[in-house]
C-alpha cells in the first residue's frame, strides 16, 4: 500500500510540476487591499504546498478527536 501511496505522491507532483513548467506567465493575486504577481508556477507550488500543510493538520486534528471520543469513560 505504501507503493502505491508513493506512486501516487509521485505522479501528482510530475503533473504539478509539468503545469507550472508549461504556464510560465505571470499572474496577478488580489487579496483584500493586497496585490501581488508572480508566475504561475510559484503560485500552483504555493498552493500545492498549502493544500498538504491543511490536509495533515486537519487530519490530526480529526485523528485527536476521534480518539477522545472513543476512549472509554473513565470514573
Amino acid at each position: 500500500m505504501r507503493g502505491l501511496s508513493l506512486l501516487l505522491l509521485l505522479g501528482v507532483f510530475g503533473a504539478v510540476v509539468a503545469l507550472g513548467a508549461q504556464n510560465d506567465e505571470g499572474v496577478t493575486l488580489t487579496f483584500l487591499a493586497w496585490s501581488v504577481t508572480a508566475s504561475m508556477w510559484m503560485v500552483v507550488a504555493a498552493g500545492y504546498l498549502l493544500g498538504m500543510l491543511s490536509g495533515w493538520a486537519l487530519a490530526g486534528v480529526l485523528r485527536r478527536s476521534w480518539r477522545r471520543v472513543a476512549e472509554p469513560a473513565r470514573a
